[in-house]
């Protein structure tokens, strides 16, 4: 396989591979690869025999990305190839996973259960019925009822003011963490730097709260398609009661309406984390494996 290290020149190519996609990971959008590329220092490899396209990070290769549900493309080949039938690959989708396992006998998987992405009813985040969210819909009527806030889409206007925002709301967190999570807090400011940077070569959309004219919460969101949202980014200044649940609803209220999905990405094993995303209740999980020969 050839790979290219990422540039932007790739992105048009890259997108088409992603738009082939049967199912969209958030993980292999154009705009997951780039937003993290210091950190990752990604290759890209497109076949384009068989319309795929192949991710390495750090050595090691992830995917595929494309038109994997395919059946004229020849994994066995592909393998044999490529790797001399001795490799691993991370992050592969689950129905790829299991076509290249039913292609290659001697193929083993393993759950990749810390990279698995929540995926959401836009409709359920928004109209927030039944038992199952009340908690959600006290903290969002909790917010409603004791602050004199404006919510608003986001525009480049307002991106002076996000990035001030996103200053405090990191360095108010690294009080209380320790270096390796606030090393990873930078590695995602820098990400957030580059969606505002970027902004207008993306499908991103986002929200914010204001009390007394500051930003106390905003949304970055990523349209993977016509059907499925991907949240990428969701700050809040947490001393505001239900400030989280709120920028949730009222982003989709306001801009997610017409998407069917809401991805809210992996929890990367990090246990608060996974029991908040638990909380909204996934309708479904996108997994992911690590393939061994």
């Amino acid at each position: 396989m050839d790979f290219k290290p990422l540039s932007f020149d790739l992105k048009a190519q890259y997108d088409k591979y992603f738009a082939a996609c049967p199912v969209k990971y958030c993980e292999y959008s154009f705009f997951s690869l780039w937003g993290w590329r210091d950190a990752a220092l990604i290759e890209l490899a497109f076949d384009d025999e068989n319309n795929l396209c192949w991710v390495k990070s750090q050595n090691l290769i992830y995917g595929p990305v494309g038109s994997w549900r395919d059946n004229n493309i020849n994994w066995r080949k592909i393998f044999e190839d490529n790797f001399n039938n001795k490799f691993e690959l991370y992050d592969v989708p689950e129905d790829a996973a299991n076509l290249i396992q039913n292609a290659l006998s001697n193929a083993t998987l393993s759950e990749e259960r810390d990279q698995w992405e929540y995926v959401y009813s836009v409709n359920d985040l928004i109209k927030l019925k039944g038992s199952k969210f009340s908690h959600k819909r006290n903290r969002v009527r909790t917010f409603e009822s004791s602050y004199e806030f404006d919510y608003m889409p986001l525009t480049p206007n307002d991106f002076k003011d996000v990035l001030n925002f996103q200053e405090c709301w990191r360095e108010h967190r690294d009080e209380t963490m320790t270096d390796s999570e606030a090393a990873s807090l930078l590695v995602e400011d820098k990400a957030v730097r580059t969606a505002i940077e970027y902004w207008d070569k993306f499908p991103l959309l986002g929200g914010m709260i204001k009390i007394d004219d500051k930003i106390i919460a905003y949304t970055i969101a990523e349209v993977l398609d016509e059907n499925n949202l991907d949240i990428r980014f969701e700050k809040a200044f947490g001393e505001y009661a239900g400030s989280y649940q709120a920028i949730n609803n009222f982003f989709l209220r306001d801009q997610g309406a017409k998407f069917k999905w809401v991805n809210r990405e992996e929890d990367m094993g990090e246990l608060g984390l996974r029991e908040a995303k638990l909380s909204y209740k996934p309708e479904f999980m996108l997994k992911k494996y690590i393939i061994k020969i």
